[in-house]
């Protein structure tokens, strides 16, 4: 192959009228190098950490054109934050390899050698580059794991005119819960309101007709929201009487607790606990009784929905609610199905009803830790949300001859920094237990393999390709390619 580089440098300001036009190329040919050397890094799965996610990276050099000194060297063709609006698209040999955006903080001239070095990244460098961005996530129904990535560069595209195009190629993975061990997602405790006072001290207790013979429990299962609650109330009236003189007093005691469940098992908790003063009348607890209603009310239940329209159990998304008691003593909410939620609720404005504004970039951490999925960018420029185990069905054959050398590895678990799923709403500490696990079992003790493989236009790898070296199948999680030496560099998962 020739190994001819083509840089073309395109308008990227989306509200210009040349945009997306091709201003200005520098081409190799046959007998002159435009382009005096050119490095490019490494597609990846993931960064450094697991957990984390880096842009790619082109470096060129060139001598520069009068184009090149009016729109690039000379400042005045930028958005903010050192983007410029002139975007490039690299070529090898005719073929598209790259595409992003150029870093003009990172110019540098030598005045010496009249040699310009470029730096550019794909534009998953946007989402570093404006990590203070804030969204309010108030759909009812939450986001769609796709929505978190989709709203964050929408954002971006309201703060400087810039394409952030991306695609989705991810699906959503199954960690099932059995309905054998299934998640208690809430408990309480009632027995506590059954006891009588302890020494009697010459009463006698009893409990009143007008109390509960047992609490009232149950879900609510919204199907605009796709969102269960769980509702617990419980009414006790306790009689004492004295003997001389004859005398009777009652007492009101009162427990509510309404779970809102978002992402699936995170709740949110709401409780009522009142126990009045000793009266000497029924009536008396009237009010006592209307404020008790009141709370239910005030959170969206009414007295009717109360006592007539709350269900043991269902279904919501293919997800299953349950419940079950020990008489007398307490009631729990039970889960089991799919662990991952169809759907997300990020940021405590759900919790507090305000508008409330969350950092994008967290809320993309989070998602993508949750579902341990991960963004990379391909050759046109697209930002990719994808599985990370979204391996290529057919296997490539690394012929013996073409392997430069070859290395394995058995990997360290590392322990994710489960917390970045406190930004989602709900109480996050069962289902970041979970997820830890599950991400630790995903990486545990995993083999892997750094290979060198000759000859690039033989084998058409890209990441998460599937191939075969010494009768051993591996997953591509990172791949470098060396066009002076006409080779991929490969890190690669043992499946």
């Amino acid at each position: 192959m020739p190994n001819l580089f083509k840089i073309d440098f395109v308008q990227g300001k989306t509200d210009a009228p040349d945009y997306n036009q091709v201003k200005h190329s520098l081409a190799d040919t046959a007998t002159n190098r435009a382009i005096i050397s050119l490095s490019v890094s490494a597609d990846k799965l993931q960064s450094v950490s697991n957990y984390s996610r880096e842009p790619k990276r082109l470096v060129f050099e060139c001598f520069p054109t009068a184009w090149i000194q009016d729109n690039i060297l000379s400042g005045s063709n930028e958005h903010e934050r050192y983007i410029s609006h002139f975007e490039v698209k690299v070529y090898r040999d005719s073929s598209l390899f790259f595409s992003g955006i150029i870093d003009t903080s990172q110019l540098s001239f030598d005045v010496s050698s009249g040699i310009l070095k470029i730096t550019c990244y794909d534009k998953i460098k946007l989402l570093s580059l404006y990590s203070d961005l804030t969204h309010y996530y108030s759909l009812t129904a939450g986001y769609q794991p796709i929505w978190i990535l989709g709203y964050f560069l929408q954002d971006i595209r309201q703060t400087i005119p810039i394409a952030t195009p991306y695609l989705n190629q991810f699906s959503l993975p199954t960690l099932n819960i059995p309905s054998s061990t299934s998640l208690v997602i809430a408990h309480i405790d009632y027995d506590d309101l059954n006891q009588f006072p302890n020494p009697t001290n010459g009463w006698t207790y009893s409990y009143d007709n007008s109390g509960w013979p047992g609490p009232i429990w149950g879900y609510l299962f919204d199907m605009v929201s796709f969102r269960a609650r769980f509702v617990f109330a419980y009414k006790k009236i306790i009689k004492a009487t004295y003997p001389s003189p004859a005398t009777t007093r009652y007492q009101g005691r009162y427990r509510g607790r309404i779970y809102t469940f978002y992402n699936n098992i995170c709740p949110v908790v709401t409780e009522y606990d009142e126990k009045t003063d000793w009266v000497e009348d029924l009536a008396s607890l009237s009010n006592a009784h209307n404020e008790f209603l009141g709370f239910f009310l005030e959170h969206g239940i009414p007295e009717n929905s109360l006592y007539n329209n709350l269900v043991s159990g269902g279904l919501l998304e293919g997800r299953a609610y349950d419940s079950g008691q020990y008489v007398d003593h307490w009631i729990e909410a039970h889960f089991h199905g799919n662990l991952f939620p169809a759907r997300l609720s990020p940021g405590k404005a759900y919790e507090n009803y305000t508008d409330e504004q969350t950092d994008n970039i967290k809320a993309l951490q989070a998602m993508l830790m949750l579902y341990n999925a991960t963004i990379f960018s391909n050759p046109q420029g697209q930002i990719v949300f994808k599985n990370k185990d979204a391996y290529t069905s057919a296997i490539i054959n690394i012929d013996a001859d073409d392997v430069v050398d070859f290395v394995t590895k058995r990997g360290n678990p590392e322990k994710p920094q489960i917390t970045s799923l406190d930004i989602l709403a709900g109480d996050t500490a069962q289902v970041q237990s979970l997820i830890k696990d599950y991400l630790i079992d995903f990486h545990d003790s995993k083999w892997s393999c750094e290979a060198t493989i000759d000859q690039l236009s033989k084998y058409n790898l890209t990441l998460q390709s599937k191939i075969r070296i010494q009768n051993q199948i591996y997953a591509i999680t990172e791949l470098e390619r060396n066009y002076q030496e006409d080779e991929y560099k490969v890190k690669a998962w043992l499946i």
